[in-house]
């Protein structure tokens, strides 16, 4: 093989290999809105939609400073799984723990990171907390939506 031919294979072996080392970091700078939960931060309008549209609402607290609140982000709820699921089934709401300390102090939230899931109507229908990875709580979810079903059945029974 002469110089010519090696020189422009060398360079397309260099960016092969850049293109597949850098496309998960590259490719998540670009992912739309619509792979992300598209979270709400006052917890009033979330429970509004949460009866308007009859879904549970899936309040998360966090901290800025917690470790795991960061992983939380970054593995589970970056997972497009996980978004497009609580993006379809609940009405999610994100809440600063510092600044909404009398709403966790009422939910009992005493660790971070910590979901809350409620029915429209405030029932509590399901807890995490601390880290759990993607498969885990994509788990919970389901049996969280499944406890309102059952929940809706039961309430429509009685009228």
């Amino acid at each position: 093989m002469t110089n010519t031919r090696i020189v422009p294979l060398a360079l397309l072996s260099v960016v092969a290999v850049a293109t597949f080392t850098c496309a998960g970091p590259i490719a998540s700078l670009f992912q739309s809105p619509s792979n992300q939960i598209q979270w709400r931060t006052d917890l009033n309008e979330g429970h509004e939609q949460a009866v308007a549209e009859n879904k549970p609402m899936l309040i998360v607290f966090d901290a800025d400073w917690c470790k795991y609140c960061e992983k939380m982000d970054d593995k589970t709820f970056n997972d497009s799984s996980v978004s497009s699921y609580v993006n379809e089934k609940f009405i999610p709401v994100r809440l600063d723990l510092a600044d909404n300390a009398e709403v966790a102090e009422i939910l009992e939230v005493e660790r971070i990171p910590c979901s809350i899931a409620l029915s429209p109507r405030a029932d509590l229908l399901g807890r995490v907390v601390g880290y759990v990875n993607t498969v885990q709580y994509r788990e919970t979810l389901g049996q969280v939506r499944a406890l309102q079903a059952r929940v809706e059945r039961k309430l429509a029974s009685q009228e």
